[in-house]
């Protein structure tokens, strides 16, 4: 019986923890300038390769628009974009969302930052206030963000925004599995395809987002 008692008020805890974790980090993000834009990425891509130099470029070219970015606040290609905002617009433009105990800490760029618990908790908030989202190259996290990302469009739980997937070397075999299984066996619909935009022209890629940004502001 006190063991049950127990559990119960674990879980209970968690919850609210939970809770107060999410307000939190929704207090912090609405403090950020409008409109915001998300960036996901594999930790494990060093400084010193292409997509952390596309992603600190373009991360720059956002800065430079006043529009805000959150990312996990790790290091590889959330690193590279919080580097190449803090030198323009210091502590205000934008946020390291990171999850405690990963091994990784929060990069020494991600001035405005905290740490939750859970990467559910993170993942929330890294999708409910974002206008557009930029997917540079990663693993199953980077794939679950996205992923989580396009099923909340689909359910109609949030508005449809411009994705990007900065990379042709790498989210082709993706990009060719999309259009010719799961938009073939009707898993998914053409509208649904037309959320993405692979592209290596980080040109484009900013004009993409910054479009979306104009749509959700009225403009």
């Amino acid at each position: 019986m006190f063991s049950r008692l127990g559990q119960c008020f674990v879980l209970f805890w968690r919850l609210i923890r939970v809770q107060f974790q999410i307000l939190y980090g929704a207090w912090r993000i609405l403090k950020l300038p409008k409109p915001i834009v998300s960036i996901f990425g594999s930790a494990r891509i060093q400084l010193d390769d292409k997509y952390a130099h596309k992603a600190h470029a373009l991360a720059q070219k956002l800065a430079e628009a006043n529009i805000s970015v959150l990312t996990g606040g790790g290091p590889g290609i959330m690193e590279a974009a919080s580097c190449a905002i803090a030198p323009i617009k210091g502590k205000g433009l934008s946020i390291g969302i990171g999850v405690k105990d990963l091994g990784e800490g929060l990069n020494p760029c991600s001035y405005e930052s905290f740490e939750l618990d859970y990467f559910f908790a993170r993942k929330w908030l890294l999708t409910r206030y974002s206008v557009g989202f930029i997917v540079f190259p990663g693993g199953f996290g980077t794939l679950d963000e996205l992923a989580e990302v396009l099923t909340l469009i689909q359910t109609k739980r949030i508005k449809p925004v411009p994705i990007v997937l900065i990379g042709i070397e790498y989210w082709d075999d993706f990009m060719a599995w999309v259009k010719k299984e799961a938009l073939v066996h009707k898993l998914i619909s053409s509208d649904d395809l037309k959320l993405l935009t692979l592209t290596d022209d980080l040109d484009e890629a900013f004009s993409i987002i910054r479009k979306g940004c104009e749509v959700e502001n009225g403009g």
